[in-house]
């Protein structure tokens, strides 16, 4: 199996970069490639960075727009670019587009407006709906080079408030809350939002179970993923576990 540990961060970023971390390295080089050449498609420029922290070494992938762009999408344009990046990602996979709908209906009910009508803000930056379409590719990836499925650990959301488009809010702001339901999760001690809206409904799509009993010392391949805000003086962080 594939386990996902979101004890420590949860996102979008670091998911994608727990999972190129995970993969064969020759598999690795190939996703890469056609990540940064779907990412160019649409005029941003894809890259990662290996970074180390307390003995543990990963990878913390960035992206850059050529151009500042209008931020977020309607529910037509916001799959329609994803549709672009499978396309150019040769990824047909339907875990993307799961994800997009999860995060549609979460924003729906939190908005009390349908579906059609939702209009995403930060979630629906180009770089934002190219995770999504990444993730689809990726997981499908490492299924097909051995794993069986995935499963999870508990979601460690973080604490108190945090700025958004729509003004402060509290952690885990309402799309998050809504998204949560049915998953094993707790605040944490640190401050600040460990779980975005985009990694929680990844992780809801992809993960058909959460344990926090597994031998983490007795792992194949052990992917991490880095973040750019630290919580409690580390780096927010996703791992995967292949076993």
């Amino acid at each position: 199996m594939i386990y996902i540990d979101a004890r420590e961060g949860l996102s979008g970023d670091m998911l994608v970069a727990a999972m190129l971390e995970l993969l064969d390295p020759r598999l690795k080089k190939e996703a890469s490639s056609r990540i940064e050449n779907a990412a160019a498609m649409h005029a941003i420029s894809f890259s990662g960075s290996e970074i180390e922290e307390d003995g543990e070494k990963g990878l913390c992938i960035n992206y850059r727009l050529s151009e500042p762009s209008v931020t977020g999408a309607s529910h037509d344009s916001a799959f329609a670019q994803l549709e672009d990046f499978e396309n150019h990602l040769d990824s047909h996979a339907p875990t993307g587009r799961l994800i997009l709908k999860a995060v549609f209906e979460a924003e729906s009910e939190a908005h009390e407006v349908p579906v059609e009508e939702v209009h995403l803000h930060e979630i629906g930056r180009p770089q934002g709906i190219l995770n999504m379409a990444v993730i689809g590719m990726l997981s499908h990836m490492l299924l097909q080079d051995g794993g069986e499925g995935f499963v999870a650990s508990k979601i460690v959301t973080g604490k108190g408030v945090t700025v958004m488009s729509h003004g402060a809010m509290r952690i885990p702001p309402p799309a998050s809350r809504i998204l949560l339901r049915g998953l094993w999760h707790e605040e944490g001690e640190a401050a600040g939002e460990r779980a975005t809206p985009t990694g929680i409904a990844a992780l809801k799509v992809l993960a058909g179970s959460q344990t926090d009993m597994v031998p983490v010392n007795h792992f194949i391949r052990k992917g991490v993923g880095f973040g750019s805000k630290r919580f409690g003086g580390r780096l927010g962080r996703t791992v995967l576990y292949r076993y």
